[in-house]
């Protein structure tokens, strides 16, 4: 277990997960309870910077918030749902930006990042800047990992079961990620950013029944469902606070088991507020999407497996490497 001390330390030390100072920890508060910015008026060309640029900023940094307990039994006059819905979609937003507009230069291990304090260090891509199916499958990855790494409970595990969190649940929601864009885009199937097919052509010894199964089976789940922006924020952590994971400790399991509820909690409470009586069937609904992304990440698996014994595997990056 952590002694309470230490954790007590770690959230003096970095208040929502970053290290900041007095004024910036009040002004990123304000923000998520109260929302009071509005889009910047110079296109984020500020001299002075306005509050929604300096809201930016704090993301950037990896500042975020969390309800400490279950929002059921939170005893609070404010709004925590909204303010964590605000804050994750402020991270989602962040994450598709650094997707859709820079590249990591280099190539190292969940281990690696997992030490790494603070956000990751991402670079303009150049106009032109050539992205091929390896490297739009590394560049999903690390944005993925960027965000996920952000959240308290990330913060909470050792290195240890902070790599081992990431590296068995990055993959699941980048295939997620993969989803909702096709649901934005009125897709049935999953590619990549510029449309790229994920999977390369003239896969010999397999069926178009499989190959069609990870294009479309999780895309289709997310579209059948019409899941909202919301649901799907919510829903990416509750699958990524996930205690069952193999190797974790028993105090990282502890940690998960206890954000898991407080997610879980969020995403109950949305159901119940966005569909009344039908909340609870909806809430069942959403969790359902968790067994096919699996199916869709084992069905990958294989491929690439299959591939690899054929002398055609992918030039995998270190992240991708169990």
């Amino acid at each position: 277990m952590i002694p309470v001390e230490d954790i007590k330390k770690w959230l003096t030390d970095k208040i929502f997960c970053a290290l900041c100072c007095g004024a910036c920890k009040m002004f990123f508060r304000r923000v998520l309870f109260v929302k009071n910015i509005d889009q910047c008026r110079r296109g984020e060309n500020c001299i002075r910077k306005c509050r929604d640029c300096r809201f930016k900023k704090c993301i950037e940094a990896g500042m975020t918030w969390t309800p400490p307990e279950p929002l059921s039994i939170l005893n609070t006059k404010t709004d925590p749902l909204s303010a964590l819905i605000f804050n994750l979609s402020h991270h989602e937003d962040r994450r598709e930006f650094l997707l859709m507009n820079c590249f990591y230069h280099g190539d190292p291990t969940v281990l690696e990042l997992a030490k790494i304090q603070g956000p990751l260090k991402f670079r303009p891509r150049p106009p032109g800047f050539p992205m091929t199916l390896p490297l739009w499958v590394f560049t999903i990855g690390i944005t993925s990992l960027d965000y996920l790494r952000k959240f308290v409970h990330v913060n909470l595990l050792n290195d240890s079961d902070r790599a081992v969190l990431l590296k068995h649940t990055f993959f699941d929601f980048s295939l997620f990620t993969d989803a909702i864009r096709a649901q934005k885009r009125n897709q049935d199937f999953i590619s990549f950013p510029d449309g790229m097919d994920i999977i390369k052509p003239g896969v010999v010894g397999v069926t178009d029944e499989f190959l069609d199964g990870i294009r479309c089976r999780l895309p289709g789940k997310v579209n059948q469902l019409k899941v909202t922006k919301e649901e799907f924020l919510l829903l990416s952590q509750v699958f990524f606070c996930n205690p069952a994971i193999t190797d974790l400790s028993e105090s990282g399991r502890g940690f998960l088991n206890s954000y898991q509820k407080i997610y879980s909690s969020a995403l109950l409470q949305y159901c119940m507020l966005t569909y009344k009586h039908a909340g609870p069937a909806r809430f069942t609904e959403l969790l359902s999407i968790f067994q096919v992304i699996f199916k869709t990440k084992m069905d990958i698996r294989n491929l690439v497996i299959l591939n690899t014994l054929r002398g055609r595997g992918p030039n995998i990056r270190q992240i991708h490497v169990f």
